[in-house]
């Protein structure tokens, strides 16, 4: 079994680049959650808030790891009208029950984080064993490295169980 497995959905980069790091950190391995459909524009922040508001599981792709060969998955997502990303809850729709133990961030403008990390845990069905949230201005500022160092400590306590 392997240690870590990275998984996160990104739209505007952000998430994907905490995830990266993330990664890099810890030494795990890293899956980008990929749209079938496109975001891009007015259109498609629009479905992607409707997606979000009404827990649609759109249609995704993944590189295919499996998530039930690692002891520890960290899941990342943006925050969406208050709601994790569409794309995320089709992934852990489509893998909650292949997940041994979980940690879970997310990323946002300003609200919701709370509220998204729970969204998550309960569709994944289990407590995550560390949760953070990280505002875009901490990503600007780039004072969010202490909420990722935490998150490393608490998964490489994981890893060690």
């Amino acid at each position: 079994m392997h240690n870590c497995l990275v998984v996160c959905y990104s739209r505007s980069g952000h998430t994907a680049r905490i995830g990266k790091e993330f990664a890099d950190l810890c030494g795990a391995d890293l899956e980008f959650i990929d749209d079938v459909s496109s975001r891009s524009g007015p259109l498609g922040y629009l479905r992607s808030v409707y997606e979000s508001l009404f827990h649609k599981e759109p249609r995704i792709n993944t590189s295919g790891k499996d998530p039930g060969d690692y002891a520890v998955v960290v899941l990342g997502t943006p925050v969406w009208a208050g709601n994790m990303a569409a794309p995320m809850r089709s992934y852990l729709a489509r893998h909650r029950m292949r997940f041994h133990r979980i940690a879970l961030f997310c990323t946002m403008g300003g609200r919701g984080g709370d509220r998204t990390l729970e969204e998550m845990a309960d569709l994944c069905g289990k407590a995550p064993m560390a949760r953070i949230a990280i505002t875009d201005a901490e990503i600007r500022r780039g004072s969010y490295r202490s909420k990722l160092q935490s998150l490393q400590s608490r998964a490489l306590e994981l890893e060690m169980s």
